[in-house]
């Protein structure tokens, strides 16, 4: 058996990476030049910053094992300080649930994760599927290539294209998805007394989301004696704000920055955004409703398990586990 994967996110790694320890030849395709979907480090004038996912909570789950014994555990460091909750910017301890989980993060960004996953993957990168053909035998063909299955790690709506391509078609939730524009600040000074590694406004009705002090998060995140931020816009202002200029997004963080320590802190020597379209899913799906497990396209992904890292791993290893039952 021949089996493309599309998406090189951490469900799509995690299929494949299975589907590689059981001996199939597997191919994995990707759009960009990178691993990691959403789980992505950008480096920035000294400063590291962790753009989507900014820590990992394995749960218990099956990507705990893979995390602490099967790879390099180099660098890899629990967040001690816990998550605050803020209202209308007013930063409290909030409720203890909040702080329930073990929190990991990597030294030298969270993409380490899927860069060690990734170790002795076929993976092609810049190949963007917008197609799928669908050949005699229930074969299939990616990028000129021939596959006896398929597992699709896409978001909803570009996995319900491919499914279309190929005349089929899945109990998928609503398309819809959240953006989430996310702000890289690093700051030439010291944030000092700091309680928490990171603001979370659980009513998510403040543009700011989530605000990540990733030089408390862990060492090596900034130079000796700077501060970096990674800020997560909420849903709206992202929606609203999503094609507007770097400098309009960056200053309205700013503000909000100043609101909470000090107008001090209006001047960042180094600024950034990143923006993802396709952040979080409004909806999702069962995985199973989804999946037949006699059938040679598997659909994994945020889109049948969630938006959390460790949901997405489990979700291709469960892709991977249906191809790899006997028919």
């Amino acid at each position: 058996m021949r089996v493309a994967v599309i998406g090189a996110g951490i469900s799509g790694l995690a299929a494949a990476r299975q589907l590689k320890h059981a001996g199939i030849d597997c191919v994995v395709f990707e759009k960009s030049d990178r691993v990691g979907g959403r789980v992505e480090t950008r480096s920035l004038g000294g400063y590291v910053f962790d753009t989507g996912a900014t820590s990992i909570a394995p749960r218990g789950r099956s990507i705990e094992p893979v995390m602490f014994d099967e790879l390099c555990t180099e660098g890899l460091v629990q967040v001690e300080l816990p998550i605050f909750v803020h209202s209308g910017l007013r930063a409290s301890l909030g409720h203890a649930s909040v702080n329930m989980l073990a929190r990991f993060t990597y030294l030298k960004g969270n993409e380490q994760l899927p860069l060690r996953l990734s170790e002795g993957l076929d993976i092609r990168f810049d190949a963007n599927v917008l197609r799928i053909g669908s050949l005699p035998q229930a074969r299939y063909e990616v990028a000129g290539e021939v596959f006896d299955a398929l597992i699709l790690t896409p978001p909803v709506p570009i996995t319900k294209e491919l499914l279309a391509s190929i005349g089929e078609s899945r109990a998928l939730a609503n398309a819809s998805y959240r953006s989430c524009l996310s702000v890289m600040l690093g700051y030439a000074k010291p944030l000092e007394g700091l309680k928490y590694h990171a603001l979370l406004d659980p009513d998510q009705t403040h543009p700011l989301t989530w605000l990540s002090i990733e030089s408390a998060k862990c060492p090596e995140r900034a130079p000796e004696g700077h501060t970096a931020f990674v800020a997560q816009l909420g849903p709206r202002y992202s929606a609203m704000n999503f094609e507007s200029e770097d400098d309009t997004i960056v200053a309205a963080t700013i503000s909000y920055v100043t609101r909470l320590y000090g107008k001090d802190w209006d001047q960042p020597e180094v600024a950034g955004v990143v923006r993802y379209r396709f952040s979080h899913p409004e909806t999702t799906s069962l995985f199973e409703s989804v999946n037949s497990k006699m059938s040679r396209v598997i659909v994994a992904g945020d889109g049948v398990y969630g938006a959390r890292v460790e949901y997405a791993f489990e979700s291709g290893e469960r892709a991977a586990s249906l191809l790899l039952k006997p028919t």
